[in-house]
């Protein structure tokens, strides 16, 4: 029977399962996304909650093991309001894209330190948060675009605007949107470096337009929260 003793893990979505049972979808740092079952957890009253971070122990012979044991290894979190709509989008975006059983450590470590402080962030400053761990998730799945250089191998030029090639990069345009400055601000992942807000409209086009072939025709439930937002 296999065991594994304590790994780190966010819990990213649940449902009922039989009588008082519950299947519990883990984003794990040494395991991926794996889900397990938590035996008699919907008539329990200490509740496990999503958005903190856990140890759990879990096993089984098949493919659907059993969650033995977790504990909280967090502080207190309570995300409302905008904050959590954001922090169910991560989820779902994890749980739609992630394959299970492959280690992802580190956007297990952008995703805690994006569940850590999404609720501190300014708007703005929460939105690029967003975008920052849009870009590291679409990188893991191997579809990394480099915003140093345009298709044609050039340096990003800061004051021109580019358009977004699919599978290949970006190409400078006079009636393209998406500016030099903002590549070169994805390009240093820093929440000191903020966009303005059409920079900020712009990388979220970019990145639906990126994940919508990943996502297939199934719309993400989260989005139509705050589709209408940002």
């Amino acid at each position: 029977m296999a065991r594994v003793d304590l790994t780190p893990a966010f819990l990213i979505h649940r449902r009922s399962f039989k009588d008082s049972s519950l299947l519990l979808d883990f984003f794990t740092q040494d395991h991926g996304k794996i889900r397990l079952v938590g035996r008699g957890l919907r008539s329990s009253k200490t509740n496990i909650q999503m958005f903190q971070h856990l140890n759990i122990s879990f096993s089984g012979k098949g493919e659907l093991k059993t969650l033995s044991h977790w504990e909280v290894d967090d502080r207190p979190r309570n995300i409302t309001g905008e904050a959590l709509i954001l922090g169910m989008y991560v989820n779902e975006l994890v749980s739609r894209l992630l394959h299970e059983h492959d280690p992802y450590p580190e956007l297990f470590e952008f995703y805690k330190q994006f569940v850590n402080q999404v609720s501190n962030l300014e708007q703005d400053t929460r939105y690029w948060s967003l975008r920052l761990f849009e870009n590291n998730l679409l990188s893991e799945l191997g579809y990394a675009l480099d915003f140093s250089q345009d298709v044609g191998g050039l340096s990003i030029d800061k004051n021109a605007f580019y358009e977004y090639q699919p599978q290949s990069g970006f190409s400078q345009s006079s009636i393209g949107k998406i500016s030099g400055n903002l590549l070169n601000k994805l390009l240093l992942e820093s929440l000191d470096e903020l966009p303005n807000k059409d920079q900020l409209k712009a990388c979220r086009d970019l990145n639906r337009q990126r994940l919508s072939s990943l996502l297939g025709n199934k719309p993400l439930k989260s989005r139509e929260l705050f589709f209408t937002k940002n």
